[in-house]
């Protein structure tokens, strides 16, 4: 057994269109050594430029630009990493290759690529199956197939079956012998193709689910795993297999690695962020174990417990995929220091070869079942004695004892499967892929994946914001009338949706005399070119139309395409354009100034949030839930830039998320309304989440209050800052105010007071001065008071705590416990800051962020309340503690003159 350090490749690609509509401008650049290689990244404020050594760097950015280093195309990067995986599969080696990067980086591209431009996935399976048909051998059989998952908010979903067929929450990973894995469907390929079919299934599926559902399909990580086995059985094709060669490549296309905001880095909102992509949080963690030579927590995700296997006993190849544009330096900044910290990784390296593998796996068999047996018997051993003291214990030990019952079982099951594969003939496989193909064939609800050229009549193809699962389904007209709808026990449409806002017979569509003609159904939601349609509608060559919430397409007329829309070439419109027209025409009905004028960019999020709001509205309308959503714009006030948040109105009262936690709420949201529909699908009684913990709809977590203003001007000539800082609500309207101190401290951490012509006095008379020093201060926040005029007599909020940000750092006070008007926060913390020329200039003219956030009780009672203090009473009180802190200055005034006389 060998042991490797992690491959490790990055890899540049275009300016995409975003990026060049910014005036940016390249800042990366790469250099190809003897042994390795160089990534340069320059800063593009101050200039600065740092070097990453990696394995290998390869320039997609421009094939005649010298200056970004040596081009690569995707040959290149296939021979330089595909080819030598395929090699380690065929000797029985495990393979781990993954590319990493934030969203549109060139991920996809790297490993799926284009139809004209295939990736490494498609090139290493195809030459795989090269060297298998040079076998000349009559003793050797090969055998290969394909499983496909993706991972979505820790739920695995089989790509490769019929959506109808999932589980509730998902499939389950289970233990064997060479790690854990899941009971998806394995299709059996003989030749490249079969393995294409699987991704394109594998594709439609994902634009099905993505459509019915909603879900960012940035968010969720595809993992190809391609597994291949060398049978050599004795005196020819039919003897007993007395050698296999096993081994299995995971290909691993995850999620965007998005820098998450400097306006959501810290507290309650990192853990929603991070609630949506755990895997990739688990996975970093899992790879800083390795680096560190200390043990990984594998189970903290389902992305690392499926790759245990490989990552602990295989080859690993990563390609980190990076934007070249200056306004993505921090995303890039993040994932070469990811890609750096992986390289250090070494893993153990053996051959999966077996010699009389039946007697191997009885063998294993026997020693599973004993171990298994034994834990149990402790486990039962444990359970044990008498006592109320005992019963929360015991609860524990049943838990663990049905879980390795289960594992158990499961290892037992995964063992019949090994066996029963190692027995399997050629004619077996063959059948069980005809099986396969005849299912899929019915599992995607009338859509063709047939190649689009070869389509001559009008049909509706597939829009989706990802664009390789654009245009992947076809669905076809027929001459006469075509209905579309949600499936159900009765007669199935031609068309079938089961997505969110479709309903039965939703529309028909007529095609006759050459022309085509859309009526929708009474109560459904139906859209051409952004507009809700109510009767009939004819439909021309690169029309757009929305089905229900999710499902867009574009309408494609062969033969007619001079009577289409005018505006777009032979591609057509994209998905971009087809929600940027819906947010256009919805404008007007939201609360939003100059609506008309809004940028481009500002106009895209609108309509994402329009249709996602849309969406909670009909799951929690299809639900049965008191609960209503409705878009909230405003202008963030760390950023700058016009938000979009979202108001939640039940039974409870009102309250405000913002646009971060609505998107964790939603994917929730739809993963409940999944269980709904197939409980509606098979005519069963749908049983809702019970529990505050795992009902999505209950939502006891902090409550932003408002934010607030401290401006830093004090602190460009050193000076003590009080102020009663307003603490303004995400809809403009004033909650309170925070009691807020600036205190410059002296070398040793004081705060003073100090003398006139004190050394220690931090006080400087220009600001200048303080370039390229060093300074300390601290930030204190007395108190909160909240405004009873706007909260009413009884308060609301308990809990209260703060945060602040400060050089791109969050810092956050603990809670107040209980419920008052004038929390009294009493935090303060010390800082030091860097003057050079950018940090004099924020101190003389930039702010702080403050936020206030608390426990939001709807309806309070008066019990409820703790006893108000006086106000004049408090009044009082500072009163007397500024004559303290008057006096105290003056007796330290007297101490020092006095001693300046002795």
């Amino acid at each position: 057994m060998s042991e490797e350090s992690v491959q490790v490749a990055v890899r540049m690609r275009v300016f995409n269109g975003r990026e060049k509509e910014a005036g940016a401008t390249r800042i990366v650049r790469m250099e190809q050594l003897l042994k390795g290689s160089k990534t340069y990244i320059t800063n593009p404020e101050t200039g600065a430029e740092k070097v990453f050594e990696y394995d290998y760097s390869f320039q997609t950015f421009d094939e005649n630009d010298t200056s970004a280093g040596q081009y690569a195309s995707q040959e290149t990067v296939f021979e330089t990493l595909g080819r030598p995986v395929m090699v380690s599969a065929l000797e029985g080696r495990n393979v781990c290759l993954f590319a990493y990067g934030q969203t549109g980086a060139g991920k996809s591209f790297s490993m799926l690529g284009k139809p004209d431009q295939p990736g490494i996935i498609p090139r290493t399976c195809n030459a795989i199956f090269d060297r298998v048909a040079e076998e000349s051998d009559p003793c050797y059989e090969h055998c290969v197939s394909i499983q496909v998952v993706e991972i979505y908010c820790e739920q695995i979903n089989d790509l490769l079956a019929n959506r109808k067929t999932w589980p509730d929450h998902g499939h389950k990973p289970y233990l064997t012998n060479h790690g854990y894995v899941v009971d998806t469907v394995k299709k059996p390929c003989f030749q490249y193709s079969d393995i294409n079919e699987a991704f394109t299934f594998a594709d439609g599926n994902r634009s099905v689910g993505s459509h019915a559902l909603n879900p960012e399909s940035s968010r969720a990580h595809t993992i190809y795993t391609i597994s291949y086995e060398r049978k050599k059985r004795a005196g020819g094709a039919n003897g007993k297999v007395i050698e296999t060669v096993v081994a299995k490549l995971n290909l691993v296309d995850l999620a965007g690695s998005e820098r998450t905001s400097v306006a959501h880095t810290a507290g309650q909102m990192l853990k929603e962020g991070n609630a949506i992509n755990l895997s990739l949080t688990a996975l970093g963690s899992c790879i800083k174990s390795l680096s560190e030579g200390k043990k990984p927590q594998f189970r903290d995700s389902k992305l690392t417990l499926l790759l245990q296997g490989s990552m602990t006993n295989g080859r690993v190849i990563m390609i980190a995929a990076l934007s070249p544009a200056s306004i993505c330096f921090d995303e890039t900044m993040s994932t070469l220091r990811f890609a750096d910290r992986i390289k250090q990784v070494k893993i153990k390296v053996s051959k999966n070869v077996t010699l009389d593998p039946v007697a191997d796996i009885k063998k294993a068999m026997e020693e599973m079942k004993a171990q298994m047996q034994a834990e149990i018997d402790m486990l039962i051993a444990k359970g044990g004695g008498h006592g109320h003291e005992k019963s929360e214990e015991d609860d524990q030990l049943k838990a663990k004892l049905k879980e390795q019952q289960e594992e158990a079982e499961q290892m037992r099951l995964a063992y019949e499967n090994r066996l029963r594969e190692l027995t399997e003939t050629a004619d077996d496989r063959h059948k069980a892929a005809a099986d396969i193909k005849d299912m899929q064939s019915k599992a995607l609800g009338g859509a063709s994946l047939t190649n689009k050229a070869d389509i001559k009549v009008p049909h509706l193809r597939n829009l989706h914001e990802d664009p390789r699962l654009c245009e992947t389904l076809l669905y076809t007209f027929k001459e006469g009338t075509t209905l579309i709808g949600r499936g159900g026990s009765d007669k199935a449409p031609d068309m079938e949706f089961n997505g969110m806002g479709i309903i039965r017979n939703h529309a028909e569509v007529k095609w006759q005399d050459g022309t085509v003609i859309i009526t929708p159904g009474p109560r459904s939601r139906s859209l051409v070119n952004g507009r809700p349609i109510e009767g009939a509608t004819e439909l021309k060559h690169n029309f757009r139309l929305w089905l229900g919430n999710n499902y867009a397409f574009r309408f494609v007329y062969p033969g007619k395409e001079a009577h289409g829309d005018p505006q777009f070439g032979s591609d057509g419109p994209d998905y971009a354009f087809a929600e940027q027209e819906i947010a256009h025409n919805a404008s007007l009905d939201i609360d939003v100034p100059a609506a008309q004028n809004m940028p481009k960019e500002t106009l895209i999020m609108l309509s994402e949030a329009l249709k996602k709001v849309e969406q909670a509205n009909m799951i929690a309308k299809d639900l049965g839930r008191n609960t209503e959503f409705e878009v909230k714009m405003f202008k963030n006030r760390v950023s700058g830039q016009d938000d979009v948040a979202v108001t939640v109105k039940s039974g409870k009262g009102v309250c405000t998320w913002r646009w971060e936690k609505f998107e964790v709420k939603l994917s929730k949201f739809a993963i409940e309304w999944q269980r709904w529909e197939r409980s509606e699908a098979a005519n069963a009684r749908y049983e809702p989440l019970k529990g505050e913990k795992d009902d999505p709809f209950v939502d006891n977590d902090p409550q932003l209050v408002g934010e607030a203003d401290v401006w830093l001007q004090s602190l460009a000539n050193m000076m003590e800052f009080d102020c009663d800082a307003p603490v303004i609500s995400i809809n403009s309207t004033t909650e309170g105010y925070a009691k807020v101190s600036l205190l410059p401290c002296d070398a040793n951490g004081g705060t003073g007071p100090w003398e006139d012509d004190d050394p220690m006095d931090p006080f400087v008379d220009e600001p200048i001065e303080l370039l390229e020093t060093t300074i300390k201060f601290k930030v204190k926040i007395s108190a909160v008071v909240f405004d009873t005029n706007k909260t009413g007599s009884i308060c609301p909020y308990s809990n209260v705590w703060c945060r602040y940000v400060f050089d791109n750092q969050w810092t956050e006070t603990p809670p107040v416990k209980g419920t008052t008007f004038n929390p009294n926060v009493g935090f303060e913390k010390e800082h030091s800051l860097y003057v050079d020329e950018k940090a004099l200039e924020f101190l003389k003219t930039g702010r702080m962020i403050l936020q206030v956030y608390a426990d939001v009780r709807e309806n309070p009672t008066s019990d409820e309340v703790e006893e108000e203090p006086d106000p004049e009473l408090d009044a009082e009180i500072e009163k007397k503690k500024k004559i303290l802190a008057d006096l105290e200055k003056e007796v330290a005034q007297k101490r020092r003159l006095l001693a300046a006389l002795l």
